[in-house]
């Protein structure tokens, strides 16, 4: 697997990372994290395959996803430099950001401003902040960053739905998406996810759902069949082994939840829809 190569990079103890990101090849395989993450490219473009669809990332724009969902870069990958950052989930949910941004990245949708002239050297001073190793600096750094995602969700249409800040246990989603990335391609109850993560299973059921807008199965059935949509785009595998590596125990769910994920699409017809396309 080609990993992203960075030229300068910080990180701290709270999982906050700024780098400067230099040219990768393509990814051969998606990865997650529990963490919202910011691209901003320099020159040119790429794109993702992110949770089962092709998304263009362009460049000059500050877009932002949720690493919860599986993604990965399509061929020739990333070709130029930019900045990447991976913001905590827990500073996002505690910025209480409005019109719904929240809600929208932690959806699965991934979030682009119109091209901003100062972004370019916003980004330039936050990563000699982060890396100056001064606290003042960093704080300052936090607070910029901060007001540039509210102005990131101001230029959106509101939202009439509930923000997901407002929700108790927030600090729980950081341990349960991570394990849910880690193991959805396993047998996975969710019993098992609320044990992993020190709650009642049914206060994980509640939270979850009030965070991310669907259910915790809903979810981990949304990981399995991206992966699976992956695996359909870039192998010759039978659909029954797709659907066994993908974590379904069999073809008969596999495809019920299949269809209802990409509008009554069958496996191989979506293999050759993307196939016959080609890679953007």
């Amino acid at each position: 697997m080609n990993k992203l190569a960075p030229t300068a990079r910080h990180e701290d103890a709270l999982g906050f990372r700024i780098w400067r990101q230099s040219h990768s090849g393509e990814m051969d395989r998606p990865h997650t994290h529990p963490d919202i993450e910011v691209n901003f490219l320099f020159d040119g473009g790429f794109s993702y395959l992110h949770g089962g669809a092709v998304v263009p990332i362009h460049a000059g724009r500050f877009t932002v996803l949720w690493g919860g969902v599986p993604h990965q870069t399509l061929g020739p990958g990333i070709v130029s430099e930019g900045i990447w950052i991976t913001v905590p989930l827990a500073w996002f949910l505690q910025w209480r950001l409005p019109n719904g941004l929240h809600d929208r990245l932690l959806a699965g949708e991934v979030v682009s401003s119109p091209p901003y002239d100062a972004d370019f050297a916003m980004l330039e001073r936050w990563l000699a902040d982060a890396d100056s190793g001064d606290s003042g600096r960093r704080r300052v750094l936090q607070l910029e960053m901060e007001a540039r995602f509210h102005r990131l969700a101001l230029g959106m249409p509101r939202s009439r739905g509930r923000s997901a800040a407002d929700v108790v246990g927030t600090g729980q989603m950081t341990r349960i998406t991570r394990f849910i990335a880690q193991h959805y391609r396993e047998p996975l109850s969710v019993q098992a996810i609320a044990t992993h993560a020190g709650l009642h299973p049914k206060y994980l059921m509640r939270v979850f759902k009030k965070l991310c807008g669907v259910s915790v199965w809903e979810y981990l059935t949304r990981l399995r069949v991206s992966h699976a949509q992956r695996l359909l785009i870039t192998s010759d595998m039978k659909v029954l082994d797709v659907a066994m590596e993908s974590g379904f125990s069999s073809v008969a769910p596999f495809y019920a939840a299949f269809a209802a994920h990409t509008r009554g699409i069958r496996p191989l017809h979506y293999r050759r829809q993307h196939q016959l396309a080609g890679s953007p």
